[in-house]
C-alpha cells in the first residue's frame, strides 16, 4: 500500500473523496439539452419528460420550456393557464426571457379576445 508523504495530503484525501464520491456523474443540465434535442426532432413526448425532470430540479430554462410547450400545445393539450404557471416559476428564478412570455400569456389579445380598435392619424378628416 502507498502511503502519502505529508499529513496534509493524507487529510485532504480523506476530506476530498468523500465529497467526490457524492459529485452526480452527469451534468445537472443534461436533462434540459435532451429536452432540447429531443423537441427539435419532434418528440414531443421525450421533450416533455426531460423538462419536466429538469424542472422538478430547478432548471428555469426547463420550466419556460414547459410554459412554451403547454403555450403552443405541443405534445399536450393547449393551455394557457399552466403555462403562465411555468413562466411564473422561471420568472420567480430570474430567467429574463420569461418574463416576457408570461406578459403575453397573460395579454388579453392571446386569450382570444378582439385588440382594441385603433385609430391612424392621417392628415385628411
Amino acid at each position: 500500500m502507498r502511503t502519502f508523504p505529508t499529513p496534509f495530503l493524507r487529510t485532504s484525501l480523506r476530506v476530498l473523496a468523500p465529497m467526490l464520491a457524492s459529485l452526480p456523474l452527469t451534468s445537472a443540465w443534461a436533462g434540459y439539452d435532451e429536452g432540447v434535442a429531443a423537441y427539435q426532432r419532434g418528440r414531443h413526448d421525450v421533450a416533455l419528460r426531460e423538462f419536466g425532470n429538469a424542472a422538478a430540479r430547478g432548471d428555469a430554462r426547463a420550466q419556460r420550456s414547459l410554459g412554451l410547450m403547454h403555450e403552443r400545445g405541443d405534445g399536450v393539450a393547449r393551455d394557457p393557464g399552466t403555462a403562465a404557471e411555468w413562466y411564473r416559476k422561471a420568472v420567480a428564478q430570474g430567467l429574463e426571457g420569461a418574463q416576457y412570455n408570461l406578459a403575453f400569456v397573460l395579454s388579453p389579445h392571446h386569450a382570444g379576445a378582439t385588440p382594441p380598435a385603433v385609430q391612424v392619424a392621417t392628415s385628411r378628416p
